[in-house]
């Protein structure tokens, strides 16, 4: 799955995320529009770019598991068997 990302010019962090409203981006990451291909996110991606040519360089199509701090998120496997927590 990918998403479009709007970055921050000095430090590179991520800003905004495309969410397909008529605003265009949100702040809040859990309202990015997701795409299933990279090539899916393109055209669009390039109408924003052109929509906004100053940013173009910080508008760009990333995997959606890429957190603000541009990190990508980890997936935590839990073990089968975990011990049992003892209350006092």
């Amino acid at each position: 799955m990918y998403c479009i990302t709007l970055r921050s010019r000095t430090d590179t962090s991520i800003t905004g995320w495309y969410d397909g409203s008529h605003s265009r981006w949100s702040t809040d990451q859990k309202r990015q529009r997701l795409f299933d291909k990279k090539g899916d996110a393109r055209p669009v991606c390039q109408d924003l770019r052109k929509l906004c040519p100053r940013n173009a360089k910080v508008i760009n199509i990333e995997p959606s598991n890429v957190l603000r701090s541009g990190v990508a998120a980890k997936t935590i496997q839990v073990p089968a068997e975990l011990p049992k927590i003892i209350e006092h």
